[in-house]
């Protein structure tokens, strides 16, 4: 299974209500690789997202996630194997629902917990309790929490079912520096570990990249702009293309600063 791609789709586009929001989009990731997805609002970032997360089929083309083909699966079943994080997410879960429970949920990809869940899965959500430094907090309702907090809570719902892959659509929006890059050190260490998930990462703020991302896509107007190994894409002529303005990178401590060129 390890040379099947985690991810595969092939020219796909996608329509709603009539508009074209995607065009002709390929891409292969391979275990152990780390992506970004980059590109400014309205780019299709959020529309792709969707596709690869199983709620949408494309409209044209072919995908397959985890070695199965749209079309062929059951896209419900498949979910349970992708952790996504993400402020729909965030936005729909129970604002008076434990944080424990609400990590719990993660288990059975559903709002709420409503299912019985085991001893191991009272383990492994203790365990991510403490990898985040949430702990103490199992027993506050999730509206009581900080954006820091909230954000950490939906990351250790997002791997309770070890997931193969793993979706962060924005997850540091809204937050504090601090609280950023505690979040993203966090995904850092995530990234660093043998066994954890593949990691799509979707913004369209360049310095969150880590630097553990191995790869990138970057999209405008529903269209790949470049796709491939970090180094080839992150640049300042491919992101000055994407974003529609001049650009100049500096990198310091791995991650990478973009400065807009001002006439």
């Amino acid at each position: 299974m390890d040379d099947v791609p985690v991810v595969h789709l092939r020219g796909v586009s996608f329509t709603r209500n009539g508009n074209r929001i995607l065009s002709g989009i390929s891409l292969r990731i391979r275990r152990g690789e780390h992506w970004a997805l980059i590109g400014p609002n309205g780019s299709g970032k959020t529309s792709l997202v969707s596709i690869i997360c199983c709620y949408h089929h494309p409209s044209g083309g072919s995908a397959c996630v985890l070695g199965r083909e749209f079309g062929k699966t059951d896209m419900r079943e498949l979910r349970r194997h992708i952790g996504e994080c993400s402020s729909e997410i965030g936005a729909m879960v129970h604002a008076w629902e434990p944080l424990k429970d609400i990590v719990l949920s993660g288990r059975f990809a559903s709002i709420g917990l409503y299912e019985a869940h085991s001893e191991k899965d009272e383990e492994r959500a203790g365990m991510l309790l403490s990898l985040f430094g949430l702990s103490g907090l199992a027993k506050r309702r999730f509206s009581t929490l900080s954006d820091g907090e909230r954000q950490k809570t939906l990351l250790a719902r997002a791997l309770m079912p070890e997931p193969d892959l793993l979706v962060l659509d924005e997850p540091c929006a809204g937050l504090d520096i601090r609280a950023r890059e505690e979040l993203l050190d966090a995904v850092e260490t995530l990234c660093a570990k043998d066994a954890g998930p593949t990691l799509i990462y979707v913004t369209h703020h360049i310095e969150e990249l880590v630097p553990s991302i191995t790869h990138a896509l970057a999209l405008r107007e529903g269209k790949a702009v470049a796709s491939g190994r970090r180094s080839d894409v992150l640049t300042a002529s491919v992101l000055s293309r994407t974003f529609g303005v001049s650009i100049d990178l500096e990198q310091r401590y791995g991650r990478l600063l973009p400065v807009v060129n001002k006439p």
